[in-house]
């Protein structure tokens, strides 16, 4: 037997289960454009009721660093011909490898509460 793909309802509906009550999940399209050449990347996304703007945006950001090679992070949203990933950058937070933590060695997106610093 093959496994057929989720409608519009069913996907919604599963969404919903993992929400807390009086939270609704919807599709909404979202467009990010590359910050370098234009290009627009036009998706459908589910997000629910009490996402922010920008907490919405993330959501397309998210996917497309993660499924289709976009460089989506501190220094803007970028595609995958305009990204210049250094070896060794972190796609999420863009701190390259010479800018990491001098005690850890770990990037921006992590705590560095308990780093001492070299002297």
């Amino acid at each position: 037997m093959t496994e057929q793909p989720l409608g519009l309802t069913q996907l919604i509906a599963a969404a919903e289960a993992h929400l807390p009550d009086g939270v609704d999940a919807y599709p909404t399209q979202i467009g990010v454009f590359c910050d370098d050449c234009g290009l627009l990347s036009l998706h459908d996304y589910l997000v629910h009721t009490d996402m922010t703007r920008p907490e919405r945006l993330q959501v397309a950001r998210d996917h497309l660093t993660a499924n289709e090679g976009w460089d989506c992070g501190a220094a803007g949203d970028l595609c995958p011909d305009c990204k210049g990933d250094e070896p060794g950058m972190c796609p999420a937070c863009d701190t390259a490898a010479n800018e990491r933590c001098a005690a850890c060695g770990s990037c921006r997106c992590d705590r560095h509460d308990t780093c001492t610093r070299p002297a």
